[in-house]
């Protein structure tokens, strides 16, 4: 099923923390196939729905207060249809079903919800539901050949159609469509058979960690510099972080470092901040201010600019510790600082996937 977003009015999509909002509130849809932007009045805005309609699936278009009427009244024409006024709204009366600013309305192979959306208030409810033809499966410490190797022959043979995309090395995030007659819950469940504790079933893995460590009362805590602070940002974005997470440290300067973190001088003079042996004393600095079970720890040269012909930019050392492991590894990422800092985190998380294996995956995966 495609799901696609249309957005009308540069008051919604130049606001980017509004736009992550929207996004987020269409995550039962799964997967975003397509998001277009348009102003509110523009020439292309008849022929760009008409191609959506046609595509079929699920379109949901995000208008501003000024173009929800005119786009109520370009869909009826479309759809041969005429306007009604219901809740102080005028829609297609057609409407399957409507709320308070929100119309779903279907044409021959698509479903179309409306909504009207202002920034800084609460979004009206989505009318379209998320259908369970879709999944993503997280796979950890295979390569995207080899994952390709197992699991498409296990595909075809349940008619689901997949896509692989690395977040970083030694993580692949797949997304899994079933086909019209495909059965997508065999297939899943055939890949935890054929990948145990490599695989993890989820569209929020982050939502998914929280919950695994709080039923199991695990708490984490972080060290952090050049990615300054977006591990807790991350963590912290859903919903019960707080019963999982002890806290952050960003240690940007090495007399913080030292101070903070207890991180010996000797250490930052003879191998520098971004080293092996650094991180290894700031995952045992915050694992023991926090009293957490696992510790995660970063510390490299995001760029553009820092970087030397020994640790070039996009150098990061990233660590993770449990009460009886400890990994740090050192990476290169390429891209600029925003990527470089993204990558570092996302790798991070996979540290502490792998440290926090027990805790994380299912036993009988």
């Amino acid at each position: 099923m495609k799901n696609r977003l249309v957005v009308i009015g540069r008051s919604l999509y130049l606001n980017r923390p509004f736009m992550e909002y929207v996004e987020r509130e269409l995550g039962h849809l799964g997967f975003l196939e397509q998001i277009v932007k348009l102003p509110e009045a523009s020439s292309d805005t008849v022929t760009l729905l008409q191609q959506q309609i046609a595509l079929g699936g699920n379109l949901v278009i995000v208008t501003s207060k000024n173009a929800f009427t005119p786009v109520s009244k370009l869909l009826a024409t479309m759809i041969d249809d005429t306007l009604i006024l219901k809740e102080n709204m005028l829609i297609p009366s057609k409407s399957e079903i409507y709320d308070d600013q929100s119309f779903l309305v279907r044409h021959e192979r698509c479903a179309i919800n409306v909504v009207q959306a202002v920034p800084g208030r609460v979004l009206p409810m989505f009318l379209i539901e998320y259908r369970e033809k879709e999944g993503v499966i997280h796979l950890f410490d295979i390569d995207e050949e080899s994952a390709a190797v197992l699991l498409d022959p296990l595909a075809a043979s349940h008619e689901v159609e997949i896509v692989m995309t690395p977040l970083v090395e030694g993580w692949l995030q797949v997304e899994c469509v079933s086909k019209k007659y495909g059965q997508l819950g065999n297939f899943l469940k055939g890949v935890k058979q054929l990948l145990p504790r490599k695989v993890v079933e989820s569209t929020n893995i982050f939502a998914y960690l929280i919950h695994r460590f709080s039923q199991r009362k695990k708490s984490v805590t972080f060290a952090e510099s050049c990615t300054g602070g977006r591990l807790a940002a991350q963590l912290t974005g859903e919903p019960g972080s707080s019963e999982i997470f002890r806290g952050s440290l960003v240690t940007y300067s090495n007399a913080v470092k030292a101070g903070w973190l207890g991180v010996e001088k000797e250490v930052l003079e003879k191998y520098g901040a971004v080293s092996e042996q650094c991180v290894e004393q700031m995952l045992a600095g915050a694992k023991e201010i926090a009293r957490a079970d696992y510790a995660l720890a970063v510390s490299g040269i995001a760029g553009p600019g820092g970087g030397t012909p020994q640790k070039p930019v996009g150098t990061v050392y990233i660590g993770a510790k449990s009460d009886t492991h400890t990994i740090v590894e050192r990476l290169f990422f390429e891209g600029d600082r925003n990527y470089i800092q993204q990558q570092s985190m996302l790798y991070a998380y996979k540290l502490l996937f792998r440290v926090a294996s027990e805790d994380f995956f299912d036993s009988g995966s």
